[in-house]
């Protein structure tokens, strides 16, 4: 039996890798009691196969919705102008000139009022004046004060408590 143990070891190929590997083993023979030996090693996979060929190409999807707009771009350079047009004629314009010369007078004359009414209190306060220096000039300007009929306020004592404390202490 020591020669079948020697000449079961391998020796080293001339790259060092081992073999391909070999087949599978038949199962071993039955045992003592009658059953099978257990499985051997499974082999090695195989190679991968070559890529298969692509499928025919399949129809064409709906389309999606329509997106947003896009930001609006800077505006153009300004068009040659046209043509004059047709003026309007006196009867279209007539009308309207009467209502603007008609607000002119009323404005006028709103003016003019003011005016006259400015002229009158700038007179009554000429003449309240003068009535005033007068009665200041002969004394008599005190006389007319009302300050005789006020009558004082008497002012709170807020804090009273607090000073009779402090005395106390």
């Amino acid at each position: 039996m020591a020669d079948d143990s020697t000449s079961r070891q391998r020796r080293q190929g001339p790259l060092g890798s081992p073999g391909p590997r070999g087949k599978q083993g038949e199962p071993g023979r039955a045992g003592p009691q009658g059953h099978p030996g257990r499985r051997g090693p499974d082999g090695a996979r195989g190679k991968v196969g070559p890529p298969g060929k692509s499928g025919p190409q399949g129809k064409r999807g709906e389309p999606g919705p329509q997106g947003k707009p896009g930001a609006p771009g800077e505006q153009g350079p300004p068009g040659e102008p046209g043509p004059p047009g047709q003026l309007p004629s006196i009867e279209q314009v007539m009308p309207w000139l009467h209502l603007l010369f008609d607000a002119f007078e009323d404005y006028r004359k709103q003016r003019e009022r003011e005016e006259a009414e400015r002229e009158t209190l700038e007179a009554q306060g000429r003449e309240a004046m003068k009535v005033f220096e007068d009665a200041e000039a002969n004394g008599d300007a005190g006389e007319e004060s009302d300050d005789g009929d006020r009558k004082k306020k008497k002012k709170k004592k807020k804090h009273r408590n607090k000073q009779k404390n402090k005395d106390k202490k």
